[in-house]
């Protein structure tokens, strides 16, 4: 992606004439000037890697000027990345942007848009808008200090198991989250960390809107692109056009709260894989939900002592299966392949094994490269994605200050969820002593809210579908589309007719799904 040089030239913003310079009303009023976002080296690279030549080569990128503190219009100002695919279909049919956000926190919007998404009719309709937000990518990303210290302190502690840790261990795990946190204040300051939450892109979100030139945001957002759609129409009710939440996250509460709840939605995943591997494998290990645990944890450990190398030269040990595991578990038309491995490798059969794990490893790193290539990464230095989540999170999510509620927390989601494991709580822990932010999320109400779409999947691994149900419960107007199967964010990646048809009929022809329309796995 590249937003320099020449091309940095062309991405000026037009403030409208008569708007005082340092007022807010300066930020509405400015117009996207575009440019390719790719030049011919990049579309070669990119095209060599996989990726969809023409789709890449339709990309424009513009920056768009936003005030850190809307509250302070006349203070610091930062630059957010801005990427649009125009629509296909011209000015016939032509329905205006509609803005997505893929997910994170602190995943980039703009390299996510190298990837081609959503059904010929959307793409032919709307011109596909995304962003970094604020903190994240080409919008002003930052690194902190050593990002791999806090796992370090985790393996020292013995934090996988936190029944074991004692006070030296949270000490020195408190102590390493600490470092974290003032390694960030170092590198961009407590201001700049204060104003990166969710409260603050929403008036982004809205500035954007205008640059855009549209009365209305029409809006999809994927898990975290949630949060920012539903205070988006919360705060912004009159300005909301189409709203469709896929996979929602939790919008008030604190961190442990969070992953507490993913460990409660992994649970619920994997217990339908046992019931899924139960029915359609013979032979399968998992038969007994007291011992399917124990058993799935012995065949990592064998893998772990015994590694297997697959057809092409991969070595897959306890640690690479671990992650094949959580990353297959969302996909249920993985399903029957994982099924046949755990099988394969509860009765020892090394062929199966051998052929199970080439086949697993393909399909889960598959999925991922036929998204498309990334882009060009900047200088480690300079964009960590792991800071922004956390700076996110922190400012988002009220945590507490106490290393022992996290110790307590992290026992709990060990107990629900042991192949998912402590980590999402240990992963809250900087935010203990991370600078007080202005804002967070709260007092949600969606008075005024026009109708939107939340999407929630039975067995999402990641956000529990009871999430979407509360989400909708507090939407008045809105429709719930359930996916009955498994899967974390599904909504225009070609995976269910049924999700796409009921979302597109809503984008496109404004026909708002029946309420508790539910959708079974197209496989």
């Amino acid at each position: 992606m590249r937003h320099g040089g020449a091309a940095a030239i062309a991405l000026t913003t037009v403030l409208i004439a008569g708007c005082a310079p340092g007022a807010e009303e300066s930020f509405h009023g400015q117009r996207m000037a575009w440019a390719p976002c790719h030049d011919e080296e990049d579309l070669t690279l990119f095209t060599e890697l996989g990726g969809d030549r023409d789709w890449m080569a339709a990309l424009e990128c513009g920056t768009l000027t936003v005030p850190l503190d809307h509250d302070d219009p006349g203070g610091r100002t930062l630059d957010l990345a801005v990427v649009r695919r125009p629509a296909g279909g011209g000015a016939e049919g032509h329905q205006g942007s509609l803005v997505v956000n893929y997910g994170g926190p602190g995943a980039s919007g703009v390299g996510a848009m190298n990837t081609p998404r959503f059904g010929e009719d959307v793409r032919e309709a709307y011109d596909l808008v995304s962003f970094d937000p604020r903190g994240v990518g080409d919008s002003e990303g930052f690194a902190c200090g050593d990002r791999y210290a806090l796992d370090d302190a985790r393996s020292e502690a013995g934090a996988s198991d936190p029944l074991d840790t004692n006070a030296e261990d949270l000490r020195l795990l408190g102590e390493a989250a600490r470092d974290y946190a003032e390694s960030c204040e170092d590198a961009v300051g407590e201001d700049f960390l204060a104003h990166l939450g969710t409260v603050e892109v929403v008036q982004d979100l809205d500035v954007l809107r205008d640059a855009l030139g549209e009365q209305t945001l029409d809006f999809v957002g994927y898990s975290y692109g949630t949060r920012i759609g539903a205070l988006y129409t919360d705060t912004f009710p009159e300005s909301t056009g189409a709203m469709v939440l896929d996979s929602p996250v939790l919008l008030e509460g604190s961190g442990i709260d969070a992953a507490l709840g993913r460990a409660n939605a992994f649970r619920d995943t994997w217990h339908m894989f046992n019931q899924h591997c139960t029915a359609t494998e013979p032979g399968c290990p998992l038969t007994d939900p007291a011992t399917a645990t124990e058993v799935t944890e012995q065949a990592i450990a064998d893998l772990q002592s015994d590694p297997v190398v697959v057809d092409d030269g991969v070595g897959i040990n306890g640690d690479m299966f671990s992650l094949l595991l959580t990353l297959a578990l969302p996909r249920d038309e993985d399903w029957d392949d994982l099924a046949a491995l755990l099988t394969a490798l509860h009765e020892g059969d090394d062929a199966d094994v051998r052929q199970g794990l080439g086949t697993l490893y393909e399909e889960v790193f598959g999925s991922y490269r036929d998204r498309g290539p990334a882009p060009p990464e900047p200088g480690a230095d300079h964009v960590d994605a792991q800071a922004a989540r956390t700076a996110i999170s922190c400012a988002d999510l009220r945590d507490p200050t106490d290393v022992w509620d996290y110790r307590d927390a992290a026992r709990v989601a060990e107990d629900v969820a042991p192949l998912l494991g402590p980590d999402p709580v240990w992963d809250q822990l900087p935010c203990a002593h991370w600078p007080e932010t202005e804002e967070v999320p709260g007092d949600v109400r969606f008075e005024d809210a026009p109708p939107a779409v939340v999407v929630g999947t039975v067995g999402d691994s990641s956000t529990p579908y009871a999430w979407a149900e509360d989400l909708h419960r507090d939407m008045p107007g809105s429709s719930l589309v359930t996916y009955t199967g498994a899967g974390h964010t599904l909504y225009g990646e070609g995976r269910n007719t049924c999700v796409d048809g009921a979302v597109d009929a809503y984008l496109l022809e404004d026909r708002l799904p029946e309420d508790g329309t539910a959708c079974a796995p197209d496989h």
